[in-house]
């Protein structure tokens, strides 16, 4: 949550085009992915885990895209509020393809992401004129969303390794990052605040696989998501954005969203109500 909330603050003064910062993921993702690879050094086999981790990786890969566009052309803020709210359009997806049960609470959660996003729509101001920061901002939590049930799907075939899944990772950036990047014609920037940025969100995605692999991933899920909050107070303070009442109040609304949809079992609110009545 840190690393993904202060790298997209700090992007808004790194000076590089999206183009620039896809080519710097896929350097930084070929220095750790491949580094924490050799440390264990586990076959990579070409079999159903590798399978559908690649093709949830091509959909990672595009939300990557997507994601440098809004935050090249939008509110650092609000770019980071929206597509935080993948979690709850997961939730859905897993209900609909994982055969997935939602309760009231997650429903409240979903319905709040709804109502937070279409405030958020409207108030994009004078940094959302002659841009498409939104349409790219929904088009990463779509694309973020999917290739989280995917992997969901692929962490239950036999064989499943995170460390085999850092390698997946490695060729969804391949396939999708590199050819953007060099399509647009971009170059490898000097070394300066732009690597800083792209390492802090390539170690923010390890430490995040690593806290799903040794916790339950209903919560590591949501509890990453809640990346916006350092983002928001870096933009309000450092980057001086101006920031509306009602972008406060729907940006409280989907932080909020992100902890109700935990699933009930492992959800904090249900088993703190739980812990009201008991006592």
């Amino acid at each position: 949550m840190l690393f993904y909330g202060l790298a997209g603050g700090l992007s808004k003064d790194a000076d590089l085009s999206p183009a620039q910062f896809c080519l710097l993921m896929v350097a930084a993702k070929t220095l750790l992915n491949w580094g924490v690879w050799a440390a264990v050094r586990p076959p990579v086999r070409p079999d159903a885990f590798l399978r559908w981790t690649l093709l949830g990786q091509l959909f990672n890969g595009a939300a990557w895209i997507c994601y440098f566009q809004a935050l090249a052309t939008g509110p650092a803020a609000l770019v980071q509020t929206i597509t935080a709210s993948y979690t709850a359009l997961a939730a859905v997806l897993a209900l609909i393809f994982l055969r997935e049960r939602l309760v009231g609470v997650q429903l409240l959660g979903i319905a709040l992401t709804v109502v937070a996003t279409t405030l958020l729509s409207g108030t994009g101001g004078e940094a959302a004129a002659g841009s498409h920061w939104f349409g790219y901002s929904l088009a990463t939590l779509l694309c973020w969303a999917v290739s989280v049930v995917i992997f969901k799907h692929a962490y239950n075939q036999p064989g499943a390794s995170d460390t085999v899944f850092f390698i997946g990772n490695w060729i969804g950036m391949l396939l999708t990052l590199l050819p953007y990047g060099l399509s647009q014609g971009a170059t490898f920037p000097a070394v300066g605040l732009g690597t800083v940025v792209v390492l802090l969100y390539a170690v923010g995605d390890l430490t995040l696989f690593a806290a799903i692999a040794r916790g339950p991933a209903a919560i590591v899920s949501p509890l990453s998501g809640l990346y916006p909050v350092p983002t928001l107070i870096y933009a309000a303070t450092v980057l001086h954005e101006r920031i509306l009442p009602v972008q406060w109040v729907a940006t409280c609304m989907v932080l909020v969203a992100i902890v109700l949809v935990v699933p009930a079992a492992e959800n904090p609110v249900r088993l703190w109500l739980s812990g009201k009545r008991s006592t």
